[in-house]
C-alpha cells in the first residue's frame, strides 16, 4: 500500500511540472469518435512516449508531456488510423490536437489481421458486426449470440450473458442498460460492441462488461412495432415504440404486453419424512395443471446529451400478475398406522404486483481527464399474493399484502494520469423496505429494512508496455432490522487484484483473486411462517449472517488465423452462506435457512469460435462444473458440460441453430437438479424495415423432464417434472418500423420489468 500511496504521489508531483496534450477525435460529419487509441512517439526515433483512450465524448487527455517535438497517432477500429505532430515549448502547459478520422474502405484497417473478426484493445475485445450479423438479428442478445465472442454465452429467452464465471454488465453508449432495454435493441443501430474482460474506468467493479456503442444520429424520429408468438404452448410478446428528437434532447415512450398459459404440466415426486415417531412416505402424481401469466409495462424517458455530459430521467410502469398456478394431484401415504392411504391435493397460487419507478442519472467529463458519474433511482411496489392447499377434507390458505421500497445511489469519480495510469473512485447505496401483512393460520406484520453500503478505490497501472494490474481496496457496510428486533450491522474489508499481459494482440492473460461480502435475500431473513400443506411449514431466519466470498480464477486467450480459442478456470468459496435445512416443530416438518453453510465450486472451459467467413459461423465450449456444499449441509455434484451454435447466412435469409448438454447442479436449497437436453433452430427473412423469424425448440422432445433429488437426515425427496414449456414448440417473430425524418436513430426501453418482493412464499 506504500508502494502505491508513493507511485500516486510521484505521477501526480510529475503532472505538475509538465505539459497536457489534449483533443478531440470526431468523424467527417463532426461526431464523436468513441474509445479511439492515442499514442504519442518521440518524432526522433519513434519511441512510444506515452498513450491514452479517448472517452465516450471523444475527449483524450495525455499528461506529463517535457518539452519537444512528438508524432502522434490516432486509431479505432473501423476508422482509418491519422497521424500529426505537436510541439511542446518551455513553458507550455497545455497543448490541443484535434483528429478527424474517415471511416476504413477495407474491413478494419490496420487494427485487425485480415479474416479476423475480434479486434484486441488494451482491456477487451473491440467488434463491429458484420451486415449479416446487423440484417438477421431482431434485437440486442440476439446480436451478442451471433457475434459468438470467445467466453462469452447468451441465453436470449431468459436474457442472460455470461463470461468469466459470472454475469457481464451491459451498457449503451457507455450508460447501464437493463433487459427490456437490450432485448429491444435495433442491431441497425450499433456501430460498434466493446467486450470488456478487464474492467477499468467506469467499469470498475464489474466482473466484465459489454458496451453497445450506437450510430451518432441527431433528427428524426421512428414508430415501430414487434411480434412474437408461439404454438405448442400459448405464449406471446408485443411491443409498440415511439421517438422524437428535439435539437439535443430525445423524448421516448415504449409500451408492452406478453403473456404465457401452460397447460398439461406433469410431475412425480416421492418424498420420506422421518419424524421421530417413525417414517412418512408421500407420493404424489399429477392429474391436471394450468398455470397463467401475463405483464404489461410503459415507460417514459427524456435524455439530453452534449460532448461534455449526458443527463436521463425515465419513469417506469409495470404491472405483472399470475392468476393462477393450478395443479391436481392424486397423494399415496404410506408408513401410517392404518396402512396406505390415497387421497387427492390440489394446490393454487395467484399473484399480482405493481411497480412505479423513477430514475435520474448524469455522466459528466471534466477537465484534466476527470470524469464523474452519478445515478439514483427509487421505486415503489405493492405486491399481492394468495396460496390456497386442500387435501381431503383438511384446508391450508394464506394471503400477504406486502408494500416494498427501493431506492439506490452510485457515484464513480475518476482521473487518468499518464501513460495509462488511473484512479476511480465508486460509491454504491442500496436501501430496501419491506412491509408485508401475513394473513391465515399464521398471521403476522413483519416490517424489514436493510442497507448495503459499498466503497472502493481502483488504481490501473500499465506494466512493460504488454501487461497492467489493477488493485481495488474497499469496504462494505451493511446493516438490517426487523422490527420488534436488535438492528444487525456488518463491517468488512473488500479486495480486488487483477493482473492482465497482452504478450501479442492474438494472445491475452489474466489471472486474480477477490474477496467480498454479499447480504441474503429479504424473504430468507423474514420472521414469517407461512404453511405448505397439512405437515408442512417455511419460515424465515432473521439470525442470518452476512456471507463471505472469495474467488481466483485465471484466463487464457488465443487467435489462431480464423479460430478464437479461450481457456478459463475458477475456483469460488463462500462463508456463513444460508442453506435450507429441516427439523420438527410441533409434529410439523418446517423448512428454514441455517446461517453457517459453506459452498466450493470449480469450474473449468474451454471455448471456441470458429469463423471461415463472413456467411457461416461456428461456436462451441465445454468443461467441467463441480458445487460443493458444507458445514450445515453435505452435498456435492459434478457434471461435464458443453454447448454450441451455428449460424449460416444465405442471401435474405439467415439459419441458426444451438444445443446445450444436460448438467447437474446443485444448489443452496440442497436440491441437485438434473436438466435435459436443449435445442433449437429457427430461419429468419430480412428485407427492408421487415424482419420476419420463425424457430422451433426442443422439435424432437415430446417430454423433456427436469430431474431434482435431496436428502437430509429428516427429509428426502426425488421429483421428475416435465413442463409443457420445455417440450417442442415453434414462434414466429414479426418486426416492423416506419421512419420520419433524417438520420434516424432507433433506441430502446430501459425498463426494468423485474419487480422486487421480500414475501415469503410456501413453494
Amino acid at each position: 500500500m506504500k508502494q502505491l500511496i508513493s507511485l500516486l504521489f510521484i505521477t501526480t508531483l510529475l503532472s505538475a511540472h509538465s505539459a497536457v496534450l489534449t483533443g478531440r477525435i470526431t468523424d467527417p460529419d463532426g461526431m464523436s469518435v468513441d474509445f479511439a487509441s492515442v499514442r504519442v512517439l518521440a518524432a526522433s526515433d519513434s519511441v512510444l512516449v506515452s498513450g491514452a483512450t479517448a472517452d465516450d465524448k471523444g475527449v483524450y487527455r495525455i499528461d506529463n508531456l517535457p518539452e519537444g517535438k512528438y508524432l502522434v497517432n490516432a486509431t479505432c477500429i473501423g476508422f482509418a488510423s491519422d497521424s500529426a505532430s505537436v510541439r511542446i515549448a518551455s513553458g507550455d502547459t497545455v497543448a490541443t490536437l484535434d483528429f478527424i478520422l474517415s471511416p476504413a474502405t477495407d474491413a478494419l484497417g490496420e487494427v485487425v489481421v485480415r479474416g479476423e473478426r475480434f479486434a484486441r484493445t488494451q482491456n477487451g475485445l473491440t467488434v463491429r458486426p458484420g451486415k449479416e450479423q446487423l440484417r438477421h438479428s431482431s434485437g440486442g442478445y440476439e446480436l451478442i449470440r451471433s457475434l459468438m465472442i470467445p467466453g462469452v454465452s447468451v441465453n436470449v429467452g431468459k436474457g442472460e450473458v455470461n463470461a468469466l464465471g459470472g454475469s457481464v454488465s451491459l451498457y449503451i453508449d457507455g450508460m447501464p442498460a437493463d433487459y427490456r432495454e437490450v432485448q429491444q435493441l435495433r442491431p441497425d443501430d450499433v456501430d460498434r460492441i466493446q467486450y470488456i474482460d478487464a474492467p477499468t474506468g467506469k467499469y470498475a467493479g464489474d466482473n466484465a462488461a459489454l458496451n453497445f456503442i450506437l450510430k451518432k444520429r441527431t433528427s428524426g424520429g421512428y414508430v415501430a412495432i414487434d411480434a412474437l408468438q408461439r404454438a405448442g404452448y400459448t405464449s406471446g410478446n408485443y411491443n409498440l415504440a415511439a421517438k422524437i428528437y428535439s435539437g439535443n434532447t430525445q423524448y421516448t415512450l415504449f409500451a408492452g404486453t406478453d403473456y404465457r398459459e401452460v397447460n398439461g404440466s406433469e410431475s412425480t415426486r416421492d418424498e420420506e419424512i422421518g419424524f421421530p415417531s417413525g417414517n412418512i412416505g408421500r407420493d404424489y402424481t399429477t392429474d391436471a395443471s394450468r398455470s397463467k401469466k401475463n405483464s404489461q409495462y410503459t415507460q417514459l424517458r427524456v435524455r439530453n446529451k452534449n460532448d461534455r455530459r449526458t443527463l436521463r430521467a425515465t419513469f417506469n410502469f409495470v404491472r405483472d400478475a399470475a392468476p393462477e398456478d393450478y395443479n391436481a394431484s392424486s397423494l399415496l401415504y404410506t408408513g401410517l398406522p392404518d396402512g396406505p392411504v390415497t387421497i387427492s391435493a390440489i394446490r393454487n397460487s395467484a399473484s399480482r404486483n405493481f411497480k412505479y419507478s423513477l430514475g435520474l442519472s448524469g455522466s459528466f467529463t471534466m477537465p484534466r481527464g476527470q470524469f464523474m458519474e452519478a445515478s439514483a433511482s427509487a421505486s415503489a411496489s405493492r405486491n399481492h399474493y394468495r396460496y390456497g392447499y386442500t387435501e381431503g377434507l383438511d384446508n391450508v390458505a394464506s394471503s400477504t399484502t406486502e408494500n416494498y421500497y427501493n431506492f439506490s445511489a452510485n457515484v464513480t469519480y475518476g482521473f487518468n494520469f499518464s501513460r495509462g495510469n488511473s484512479l476511480v473512485f465508486k460509491v454504491h447505496e442500496i436501501y430496501n423496505v419491506s412491509a408485508a401483512d401475513y394473513r391465515g393460520s399464521h398471521q403476522s406484520w413483519q416490517h424489514l429494512w436493510s442497507s448495503e453500503t459499498l466503497c472502493f478505490a481502483e488504481y490501473a497501472h500499465p506494466l512493460w508496455g504488454k501487461a497492467s494490474v489493477r488493485v481495488s481496496p474497499g469496504m462494505s457496510a451493511e446493516f438490517y432490522r426487523l422490527h420488534g428486533m436488535e438492528t444487525v450491522s456488518y463491517t468488512g474489508p473488500r479486495l480486488q487484484a487483477v493482473f492482465a499481459m497482452q504478450p501479442s494482440r492474438t494472445r491475452f492473460f489474466q489471472t486474480g483473486i477477490a474477496y467480498g461480502n454479499s447480504f441474503p435475500q429479504l424473504s430468507m431473513m423474514s420472521g414469517a411462517t407461512q404453511q405448505v400443506d397439512i405437515i408442512q411449514q417455511r419460515r424465515g431466519n432473521p439470525d442470518l449472517k452476512v456471507t463471505k466470498i472469495m474467488h481466483a480464477m485465471a484466463v487464457y486467450g488465443i487467435g489462431i488465423g480464423k479460430v478464437n480459442l479461450q481457456a478459463s478456470g475458477w475456483f469460488r468459496w463462500a462463508g456463513r452462506l444460508p442453506v435450507s435445512s429441516y427439523f420438527f416443530d410441533n409434529d410439523m416438518l418446517v423448512e428454514s435457512y441455517s446461517p453457517n453453510g459453506e459452498w466450493r465450486q470449480i469450474d473449468a472451459s474451454v471455448s471456441a469460435t470458429w469463423t471461415p467467413s463472413d456467411k457461416f459461423n461456428l461456436q462451441v465450449s465445454g468443461g467441467w462444473l463441480y458445487n460443493g456444499y458444507f458445514n450445515d449441509a453435505d452435498l456435492g455434484a459434478a457434471c461435464w458440460k458443453g454447448s454450441g451454435q451455428a449460424a449460416w447466412y444465405v442471401g435474405d435469409f439467415a439459419i441458426n441453430a444451438r444445443v446445450e448438454t444436460p448438467q447437474k447442479v446443485a444448489g443452496y436449497n440442497l436440491t441437485v437438479t438434473r436438466t435435459p437436453w436443449l435445442y433449437g433452430a429457427s430461419v429468419s427473412w430480412n428485407r427492408g424495415a421487415l424482419k420476419v423469424e420463425a424457430g422451433a425448440d426442443n422439435p424432437f422432445s415430446r417430454h423433456p423432464v427436469y430431474k431434482y433429488a435431496m436428502s437430509t437426515p429428516v427429509y428426502r425427496f426425488d421429483n421428475t417434472e416435465y413442463s409443457t414449456a420445455d417440450r417442442r414448440s415453434v414462434y414466429i417473430k414479426v418486426a416492423w418500423s416506419v421512419d420520419f425524418g433524417k438520420k434516424i436513430k432507433h433506441d430502446t426501453p430501459s425498463i426494468d420489468r423485474n419487480i422486487d418482493s421480500g414475501i415469503l412464499k410456501p413453494h
